[in-house]
This record gives C-alpha cells, structure tokens and sequence, in this order.
C-alpha cells in the first residue's frame, strides 16, 4: 500500500487535490529512490522510501509513523 493511500484510509475527506502539486496541494509526498531523510514519516516501497515532505492541511494534523504502521490493507 502506498504513502498516499495510507493517508487516505487514515484521513477518508483527504482527495487527491490535496496532494497536488506543492503549489496547489496542502501535502506533499516525495520518493528519492533510496533512505527517507531522518524524522520523516515514510512508507518503504520496492523502489525507496516513500516519505511526507511537507504537511500544510489547515485542520487535519500530520499522521504519525506509528498510525500509518498499523494501517496494513
């Protein structure tokens, strides 16, 4: 499952607008193809850590490692 639908299932309100372009979207994920940054909240994909760049949503708070962990389907 991935970062984005993990927040999703988390946060049901949450559309895809929300994870639009930075300019335009409140979150912003980010893949480099290797390691999450240290501190960041990250789902590991096949291909890197898929991981929270910047959480701006004006009333939904970031989830915490710990709540997309439990979130396995």
């Amino acid at each position: 499952m991935t970062l984005k639908d993990k927040i999703k299932q988390l946060y049901p309100t949450l559309t895809d607008a929300d994870f639009a372009s930075p300019a335009k979207g409140t979150i912003t994920l980010l893949n480099n193809s290797g390691t999450a940054p240290s501190g960041k909240v990250k789902v590991s994909q096949s291909y890197g850590d898929d991981y929270i760049d910047s959480w701006n949503h004006p009333t939904l708070a970031k989830p915490t490692q710990a709540q997309l962990d439990a979130i396995t389907e």
